[in-house]
């Protein structure tokens, strides 16, 4: 079950899971039937790329997760890619290694990770939603509609301030406000003493954008354009936004 945003923005450890896997599955099949055709949200991959990216993130955050490290892995630590044609086996082979690896712990169990949360509920919500957005460039290679469920973008979007934003030297010229238009989701995010802040809030800001939960991730996450959503006062201030959500 989703728990409503504006509280911790969490969805049980198992769902996200199951989501992981099915979006992952989803994946491996579309870009092993698409090895060549191009990514249009990621110019320079193709399936193969987007495919060797996956399987090298999945064996990343499962030795963080196996081994309880405290940092990112170095080069030595991955298994070899896999052969020419062996592609599909590999991923597959990543994917189930980075389910059992966080299936295996308890929610809230500590540990370190790059975002604000330290626990292993980042790494059920970072892999839940690593694979949506790269579900979403697959199904954009092949030419195919993507359906999203609006809580888990709403969860995407609030994910994307939560856990990020902070950590980044950039500092946006004004305040933004984004509002989702299909359930329950607001934020106001601005710049204080050269701190980020954000707030889930309705409030007024220097740029705002509106739209569905699906509509305001796919933009934010720079798949669908800013003018699909809409905005108020300067698209630019928009875009600095989003930017950092990257």
């Amino acid at each position: 079950m989703i728990v409503p945003v504006g509280q911790t923005g969490q969805m049980d450890h198992t769902t996200r899971l199951d989501r992981a896997r099915q979006d992952g599955e989803r994946i491996i099949t579309l870009c092993t039937e698409n090895m060549a055709a191009p990514v249009p949200s990621c110019p320079d991959w193709d399936g193969a790329g987007l495919l060797s990216h996956l399987t090298r993130v999945w064996h990343m955050l499962a030795i963080i997760v196996e081994e309880r490290r405290e940092g990112f892995p170095g080069r030595d630590d991955f298994p070899p890619r896999p052969a020419e044609g062996e592609e599909a086996a590999g991923a597959q082979a990543a994917l189930d290694r980075v389910i059992a690896a966080m299936a295996a712990v308890e929610p809230g169990t500590s540990m370190w990770s790059w975002g604000t949360t330290q626990s292993i509920d980042y790494f059920h919500r970072r892999l839940h939603l690593e694979n949506l957005v790269h579900r979403v460039d697959a199904e954009q290679m092949a030419g195919i509609s993507s359906e999203i469920d609006t809580d888990e973008a709403a969860d995407a979007v609030a994910e994307r301030f939560e856990e990020f934003v902070h950590a980044r030297p950039e500092r946006p010229s004004g305040s933004f406000h984004i509002h989702r238009t299909d359930g329950d989701g607001e934020w106001t995010a601005k710049v204080e003493d050269d701190r980020i802040v954000i707030a889930e809030e309705h409030a007024k800001g220097d740029a705002a954008a509106k739209g569905t939960g699906p509509e305001l991730i796919l933009a934010m996450w720079g798949r669908a354009p800013v003018g699909s959503l809409q905005v108020f006062g300067e698209a630019s201030l928009v875009e600095e936004w989003f930017a950092l959500c990257r």
